[in-house]
């Protein structure tokens, strides 16, 4: 470096103080990295000089294997090896690619997101994903994948190519500033320079993947010497592994669609966040926690079957399913922000500066380089422009990621814990059932909270917002009490069975019953309904089955809905059988009554009419229905719902059996359904 008669002072010393700089006209700009951030960068430069009437030249300096269009016979540009990421992308994040005008290739998408899935200790908890949300690959790992050359990040380097950039395959070793001023970058092993009017670092916190930070190391020690102060952001490592079960295609057909997180492990492998993410045939897994922060690489297989051995992981990824694991790495993930991150015509953008806590990092590169492209083009590029530009971004994400720990720690407490998760799943429900989707709050920040959409300060203040805290007092711990009371009155014991929400949304609610008594109308009298009650449940089971064991509902032999003090037998006919009554015998008898099956459709719907007592003129109905993801009907997976409507004959008789115990006994006897189906 000497013998090219390059400066290495720390502080430039060709600057003037105060001295504003600017891109002018045939400026250079050199991004070290071709990640998201690098191409996201590259593209926000290259559109607003255009739109400012500037000619400026953009080269993105990257060391993985890229390959530049002009190289190619058609128009992609590749990128190899791994970039260490969940790869799931956010619907802000989709939003965004939108509005850039980057639709996403077919063969880039692995899989869309339709569902969320919540894991706490008591229940899961099931959110639809109303906007568009993905899961791609940013490299061309796992090994053996067929469509490995094309992944996200190819497609955001090609995308930034187009728009004018140039990408040099090579590896920065060092930085400094020439006679004039400029930073002068050195690659290919410091055998080549070029100077540059300005330079973004993008090369992310995973140069040596796994390794924490040595000052003694590239990149940290080139960007300490030009940068005096700068500190890289914390970090904390992650277990990220990749299944295969290309050999188990109803297992995958079954979970693709879907997004799971998992908020705790178990006393031995301590977790505080897992995510499991399906894409065609593989399944990304990432595990954070303090098992993996006091692990090192020996223990990477020992953790990952253990995991594999967890109870509520073995009902998501069956032993059955045959996985093979083909890919294992422990990447750093950002959880602070850099220090003193700019200098004159210098700064970092990407993980380097900071992201968002655990979530949406591609998100955060693509705010960060669009906020950096738009004060380097209207500000400057001097260290003053790009600290009162630029700095307030550190701030943001410095309190945001503080909250997002706090917020981390609040849900690992209530979700890790069998009660508490039970009074925060009562409380969800209960909103559900009884407000529309856009004033159910509890709910908005389980989504914001796994999904990225929102900012941990939004989170926390809705958590501490006097009606969520209310909620949870009378949907949740009150609720919990009465239930809790109600199953040791009819003598349900919780067992190993899956608990699995039954609880029905509002909207779906109103529209389903709706639909019912305009079929029904005839049985299910005029007018207004002093008793309505839904319950839905998904099942894995083909529909044939599951209409044959609801047929057992009279038999006295059946393993589901048994409660104490209710006694329900045939009298006469055949399981599902028109014209066949089952008679409910209920401790005070003036509750019994009798049910004659009306109508049976094999695989598709039940209904019973009540004859007589409690609810003269009523129905139960019983609907099962493919489920859905998207446009996409999943073969072998079924929603059964369950109706119940009438008119109480008596208003005493409304408080003798009230809704709630209706709730209960049928919340737990889908599930213990579910359970023997399966």
């Amino acid at each position: 470096m000497e013998k090219l008669g390059l400066s290495f002072d720390q502080l430039n010393p060709f600057s003037k103080p105060h001295e504003r700089l600017q891109l002018k006209d045939g400026s250079k700009v050199v991004i070290i990295g071709g990640g998201p951030a690098g191409s996201f960068l590259a593209i926000n430069l290259l559109r607003k000089a255009k739109r400012l009437c500037r000619k400026i030249e953009v080269i993105i300096m990257e060391k993985k294997k890229a390959i530049n269009i002009s190289e190619q016979k058609g128009s992609e540009c590749f990128i190899g090896e791994c970039n260490y990421c969940a790869g799931v992308l956010s619907p802000k994040i989709c939003d965004a690619l939108k509005n850039l005008g980057l639709i996403l290739p077919s063969d880039v998408i692995m899989d869309k997101a339709f569902i969320i899935n919540i894991f706490a200790d008591w229940k899961s908890i099931s959110l639809e994903v109303l906007r568009e949300m993905t899961s791609v690959y940013r490299g061309s790992r796992p090994r053996g994948r067929d469509d490995s050359i094309y992944n996200f990040d190819s497609f955001l380097l090609e995308s930034a190519v187009k728009e004018g950039a140039r990408i040099i395959t090579t590896e920065v070793t060092g930085l400094g500033y020439s006679k004039d001023g400029r930073v002068v970058v050195n690659y290919n092993g410091n055998s080549q320079i070029m100077e540059s009017d300005f330079v973004a670092f993008a090369g992310g916190v995973n140069g040596v993947v796994g390794n924490k930070f040595d000052a003694k190391e590239q990149p940290v020690s080139y960007l300490h010497r030009i940068m005096p102060g700068f500190q890289p952001p914390r970090i904390r490592r992650a277990i990220i592994f990749e299944l295969n079960a290309e050999e188990n295609d109803r297992f995958m057909h079954k979970i693709n669609g879907e997004l799971y997180y998992i908020l705790h492990g178990s006393r031995s492998l301590k977790l505080e966040m897992i995510s499991i993410a399906p894409k065609g045939k593989y399944i990304t897994v990432v595990l954070i926690g303090p098992s993996i922060d006091n692990s090192t690489n020996k223990d990477n297989l020992r953790i990952i079957n253990e995991f594999m051995s967890l109870p509520n992981i073995r009902k998501i990824l069956p032993q059955g399913a045959k996985l093979r694991n083909i890919c294992i790495c422990r990447p750093n993930m950002v959880t602070g922000a850099a220090k003193n991150p700019y200098g004159d015509r210098i700064t970092v953008v990407g993980d380097m500066f900071t992201a968002n806590l655990y979530k949406d990092g591609i998100g955060s590169a693509y705010e960060l380089s669009t906020k950096l492209a738009e004060v380097v083009l209207t500000r400057g590029i001097d260290k003053r422009s790009l600290k009162k530009g630029y700095g307030p971004v550190i701030k943001k994400y410095q309190m945001n990621n503080a909250l997002g720990k706090l917020v981390f720690l609040l849900i690992r407490i209530f979700f890790s814990n069998s009660l508490y998760s039970r009074i925060i799943y009562q409380a969800v429900i209960t909103e559900r059932k009884t407000k529309a989707r856009e004033k159910r709050r509890l709910e908005n920040i389980l989504w914001n909270t796994a999904s990225g959409e929102g900012t941990y300060k939004n989170i926390i203040l809705t958590m501490f917002h006097p009606l969520v805290i209310w909620s949870i007092i009378s949907g949740g711990l009150l609720v919990t009490l009465r239930n809790y009371i109600t199953e040791l009155f009819f003598g349900l014991k919780w067992g190993n069975f899956t608990r699995i929400t039954t609880g029905v949304e509002k909207e779906v609610f109103e529209s389903k019953t709706d639909a019912i008594k305009e079929e029904f109308s005839g049985n299910l009298g005029d007018g207004y309904l002093d008793f309505e009650r839904m319950y839905t449940i998904r099942i894995s089971a083909p529909s044939e089955k599951i209409f044959k064991e609801l047929g057992k509902f009279g038999d006295k032999d059946r393993k589901y809905f048994k409660p104490r003090f209710i006694d329900v037998r045939r009298i006469s006919g055949e399981a599902n059988q028109p014209g066949s009554i089952i008679r409910y015998n209920i401790c005070p008898k003036l509750l019994s009554f009798n049910l004659r099956l009306l109508k049976a459709i094999p695989g598709e719907h039940i209904s019973y009419k009540i004859m007589d007592g409690i609810g003269r003129g009523g129905i139960l109905f019983f609907k099962i229905d493919a489920l859905k993801k998207g446009n996409e009907v999943i073969d072998g997976e079924y929603m059964l719902s369950i109706y119940v409507g009438f008119n109480f004959s008596k208003r005493l008789l409304k408080r003798l059996f009230p809704a709630f115990m209706h709730d209960v006994v049928w919340n737990y006897s889908l599930c213990q359904l579910k359970d023997v189906i399966e």
